[in-house]
């Protein structure tokens, strides 16, 4: 292990420690504003962040673009059929073997659509998730990803899977805003998507400070000044620590790739040591969509890749690539298919990559 990626903790170690974290669920809903709050003083940042993925990262099901677009799904498995419904009642998962037809009110999307989206629905006290998602790719339904690959032996297990109470929790914290204060779960009063609070905390006493003439900026996190380790690891709550990885899973294989953070900080940039220039939010600003135009990030990579420029306070300077200096995302950082999601993922591990190579676990 590495000096600097030891520094990284695991989210469950980072969440006992005080003070705000994503996911950690122990402020009172009365230290949360009102969702739209922080848009009267912020509008832009808000109209922005409002088209990003983490805001459409759980929606109910009647805001859900793709059953918007997509209105009745189908799939078929080993003698069971799948139908998805929406309208104006509603989405239903509606499953049949045979004359045995049973039905299920849908009660959460999740995922905004790009990769795909999985759906949540709630059976006596407990949740499940669906056995079918819609994939983009596919531009249908396909069994989700995790899910057992065999045929389901009853009309139970062909619904889905049940979510542990831990799970449930873990899943609504990365998708929502608020969906548990004062260590208390409750889904249905959840603010869909990752919502300013999510990552900013309560807002409560921010805008009480602000509104009331003080000029007091405090009462408020900004994750923008932690520390590069810390800072990795406030993404990795919802997209996985290197600890997280290393310590709690096991043979994850090519689906590690959809782990930023961890394959960030297995790469030789991180090890080099742990610098500002090379943190999720360096590259990537949480408030608007996704940049897609690759010669973007070059800026990032030349701004330690430069001749006579020490990068982290080495002792030499970095190496200059002797290909090219322009959309260097491209061959340093490949993508790869994770067959489960069936989609293409960035590898964050970034590298020198030689034809040939095997995927880095």
């Amino acid at each position: 292990m590495g000096q600097y990626r030891d520094l990284s903790l695991e989210t469950r170690e980072r969440i006992e420690d005080p003070g705000w974290w994503p996911t950690k669920g122990d402020a009172a809903e009365s230290e949360y504003a009102d969702p739209g709050a922080c848009a009267e003083c912020h509008r832009d940042l808000a109209a922005a962040q409002h088209e990003t993925p983490m805001y459409k990262a759980g929606r109910r099901p009647d805001d859900a673009e793709v059953l918007e677009r997509h209105p009745n799904l189908t799939f078929d498995e080993g003698g069971f059929t799948y139908l998805l419904k929406s309208g104006s009642n509603g989405t239903t998962l509606t499953v049949g073997r045979g004359s045995n037809v049973e039905s299920e009110k849908v009660t959460w999307a999740f995922g905004e659509g790009e990769v795909g989206q999985t759906y949540l629905f709630k059976k006596d006290q407990t949740y499940l998730e669906s056995r079918v998602s819609y994939y983009t790719t596919l531009n249908a339904l396909s069994i989700t990803a995790g899910q057992r690959v065999d045929v389901p032996s009853t009309m139970e297990q062909a619904f889905g899977k049940p979510l542990q109470w831990q799970e449930t929790q873990s899943c609504f914290a990365c998708h929502t805003t608020m969906s548990t204060t004062s260590n208390t779960f409750h889904a249905d009063s959840a603010v869909p998507g990752v919502t300013c609070q999510a990552c900013h905390g309560p807002g409560a006493n921010h805008i009480k400070a602000m509104t009331g003439g003080s000029g007091e900026k405090a009462n408020i996190f900004n994750p923008g000044v932690l520390p590069p380790a810390t800072s990795v690891d406030f993404c990795g709550a919802c997209h996985r620590t290197w600890a997280d990885i290393t310590l709690d899973m096991v043979d994850t294989g090519i689906i590690d790739v959809r782990f930023q953070p961890y394959r960030l900080e297995n790469s030789r940039c991180w090890r080099a040591g742990a610098d500002a220039r090379i943190t999720c939010v360096a590259c990537h600003d949480p408030h608007r969509p996704l940049v897609r135009d690759l010669s973007t990030y070059d800026k990032n990579c030349l701004s330690c890749h430069t001749r006579g420029v020490h990068a982290g306070g080495l002792k030499a300077p970095v190496a200059i690539c002797k290909v090219s200096t322009a959309h260097c995302v491209s061959c340093h950082m490949p993508k790869y298919v994770v067959p489960q999601a069936r989609a293409s993922f960035t590898d964050h591990d970034i590298r020198i990559v030689h034809p040939g190579d095997r995927f880095p676990e």
